[in-house]
């Protein structure tokens, strides 16, 4: 085990045991790299209990999901991992879409970390009191509380996306265009709806009520969506589903019904899968770097900590971008024969 304490670093970098102190934990000094290359080669080793019992600090973060299994909450954990660095220990909370588990959670947690990367399940849960009454660190990711608005959030470009996948199907000639949506009730789910319809009511596209289906972001919900459109007396021609999950519903629904997809369906999905590309045809998407966002999600988190109320606030939108694949291709009936597939559509 090394002996190599702090004064040996400072002595070594030539800076005083305040500033290598700073350094660790994660302020921005002079001879930053010096001090990291001189930890490095004396292996110092923090005493970390001992640091946190004077600050007042734990070490540890919490980032509380519905979901651990979609693909989306699993890479934000990635991210927020690898933005977390060395000093910090991420604490995973799976709620199970389960609000009883989330309010037993928070009030778990408080006191017990430094701060906590939150997706809720509702956005009108019990638990947003609890924050409000506590002094806990958090961002929301992908949600927006309209009673806490003084809270940091880290969010897709959830309207944007709403309204590529509204012009891609348009520009393919489409004009019965329908939607199966999360909550609209949650951020996503409103955000994503509001963008697509509002981008097919600029080209003079409407909307009808019985091609809006609210659902719960869920495989079951994406299948019954996507059943209920299908056997309607004037079933649409085109279907952009709010998030993975329910696009695997409706592709398993579409296969049920013997719809052919782009022939008979042309179908868009948000958030981008691992077998998209291997899929026949392939899937439209709409894609957002989730490991970017829970990396941004754990560097805004940790200024909070760091500078509490003279951090400004943060709310942080991510970029998405239409990925076109055969879904929706050139060889639908319905395409617009000037759009070439397999090119991205940018508006």
């Amino acid at each position: 085990m090394s002996s190599a304490t702090i004064s040996d670093v400072a002595k070594k970098v030539g800076v005083s045991e305040s500033t290598v102190s700073r350094y660790i934990s994660g302020f921005k000094v002079r001879k930053a790299k010096a001090i990291k290359k001189a930890i490095i080669e004396l292996d110092y080793r923090p005493n970390i209990v001992a640091r946190n019992l004077k600050s007042g600090k734990t070490g540890i973060i919490a980032v509380i999901v519905p979901d651990i299994m979609n693909p989306f909450f699993a890479a934000i954990v990635q991210g927020a991992e690898a933005a977390a660095g060395d000093d910090y220990m991420v604490q995973l909370v799976n709620t199970g879409e389960s609000l009883e588990r989330e309010e037993w959670a928070l009030r778990q947690l408080i006191g017990r970390v430094d701060g906590c990367i939150y997706v809720p399940a509702r956005e009108d849960s019990a638990s947003m009191r609890i924050l409000k009454n506590h002094s806990l660190p958090v961002v929301f990711v992908d949600r927006v509380i309209g009673a806490m608005s003084r809270v940091d959030s880290v969010l897709a470009d959830n309207y944007q996306g709403g309204a590529l996948a509204a012009n891609h199907l348009a520009e393919h000639g489409h004009s019965k265009i329908a939607i199966v949506t999360g909550p609209l009730t949650s951020t996503p789910g409103k955000e994503r709806a509001r963008g697509f319809t509002e981008a097919l009511l600029a080209r003079g596209i409407s909307t009808p009520p019985g091609y809006i289906i609210e659902s719960d972001f869920s495989e079951l919900g994406g299948y019954q969506g996507a059943i209920s459109l299908l056997q309607s007396k004037k079933p649409p021609t085109a279907l952009f589903l709010a998030n993975n999950f329910m696009t695997v519903g409706a592709l398993k629904a579409c296969q049920e019904k013997g719809v052919r997809i782009p022939e008979d369906l042309a179908i868009i999905g948000f958030d981008d899968l691992q077998l998209s590309e291997l899929v026949d045809p392939p899937l439209t998407v709409i894609a957002r770097d989730a490991l970017m966002q829970g990396a941004h999600a754990m560097s805004t988190l940790l200024e909070r900590v760091r500078e509490g109320d003279q951090f400004p606030l943060q709310h942080l939108k991510v970029e998405v971008s239409l990925i076109a694949r055969g879904s929706c291709g050139s060889t639908c009936r319905y395409s617009n024969p000037l759009l070439k597939s397999g090119l991205a559509v940018s508006q």
